[in-house]
């Protein structure tokens, strides 16, 4: 049966980073060296991952598993692929000056991609291509069931090339090129407490799923919490509040020009099956950007960028009354009144 594919979309930021090296010679003497192993050219390949609201290279210390995609820019074929992980032993991605070194390169225009991940209980399926295959054969898939159910489990963390970087390898001469990476997944923190009756709450209390995208499109997603817990306040021994947490692993936040696409935060209290929030995760996260002004982030850029969220929501009765936005890196937070209720 073949497999639903979840396929990623690349968004155009960042230049290739290309330094040329020390001059290398042959000693064949002929006008076409192609076929001259000695007289083909490496490719120093360096991965970079500062697509994120601190805009500084996170690569070495989050990315566990890196691969590289060369390809010929004319017939759009994988001419090369190399994979480099950490282990238990030996952690190569540890090391700030990591860098692929492709050996052998016929001189010629290339398109570098690379993918990235950083294990978790439930893995992305990858469907790789071989070398001579398509580049457009690598594509992604969410462990879900035919019902669109995502495990609840810590996804993978997985990484994409923000953009193929187009490269130009001379004939004999070293070349670098910078691969820049863009984080496809996020972690996202949901807190709800009781305003009117802060002791009576409990995590059992509310089914919490992001659902993705909301109405009209087939490959509907719903995803549900890896972690979910009750947290308590004491005075002299008396509980004066409880709340409950819930701790999700999602995809990628793509927010669409009609908001009905938009993945959507549902909570809903199982004692009645009241639905308590149903809100557009986009619209809402995105009010965060507001922290980082001076950048003017766009609302897909800033949701491409950030990856770890926090939302509480303050309920009286069935409703929600205030939701409260974090950037716990910036000790910022936005709090919204509910004017509707």
């Amino acid at each position: 049966m073949k497999r639903r594919a979840y396929n990623l979309r690349r968004i155009p930021l960042c230049a290739v980073l290309l330094s040329l090296l020390q001059f290398f010679s042959c000693s064949i003497i002929n006008e076409d060296r192609s076929d001259c192993p000695d007289c083909r050219t490496p490719l120093r390949i360096h991965l970079c991952y500062d697509y994120n609201t601190q805009r500084a290279n996170m690569f070495s210390n989050h990315v566990e598993e890196a691969t590289i995609y060369v390809v010929d820019d004319a017939t759009g074929l994988v001419v090369e692929s190399m994979t480099t992980g950490n282990d238990v032993k030996n952690q190569p991605l540890r090391n700030p000056t990591f860098a692929f070194n492709v050996e052998g390169l016929v001189a010629g225009r290339y398109r570098l991609y690379a993918t990235g991940r950083s294990a978790a209980d439930a893995a992305f399926n990858i469907e790789e291509p071989s070398i001579g295959e398509s580049i457009d054969k690598l594509q992604f898939e969410l462990p879900a069931d035919t019902a669109g159910n995502v495990p609840a489990l810590r996804l993978d963390t997985i990484w994409t090339a923000l953009r193929p970087i187009i490269v130009d390898v001379p004939e004999d001469e070293a070349t670098e090129a910078t691969i820049p990476l863009m984080r496809l997944t996020n972690d996202l923190s949901v807190t709800v407490f009781r305003r009117d009756k802060p002791a009576d709450n409990d995590h059992k209390r509310y089914d919490v799923s992001v659902i993705s995208p909301f109405v009209g499109h087939s490959s509907k997603m719903t995803y549900h919490p890896f972690a979910q817990w009750t947290t308590e306040a004491t005075t002299d021994n008396v509980i004066t509040e409880r709340n409950a947490h819930y701790d999700l692993s999602l995809g990628r936040f793509v927010n669409h020009d009609d908001a009905r696409y938009n993945p959507r935060l549902v909570i809903r209290n199982r004692e009645d099956d009241t639905e308590v929030v149903n809100i557009d995760l986009c619209y809402y996260l995105a009010l965060a950007r507001n922290a980082f002004e001076i950048q003017h982030y766009d609302i897909q850029e800033y949701l491409d960028r950030e990856y770890n969220y926090r939302i509480d929501f303050g309920l009286e009765g069935n409703h929600w009354k205030t939701v409260a936005i974090y950037i716990d890196v910036l000790s910022w937070s936005l709090r919204i009144q509910n004017g509707k209720i």
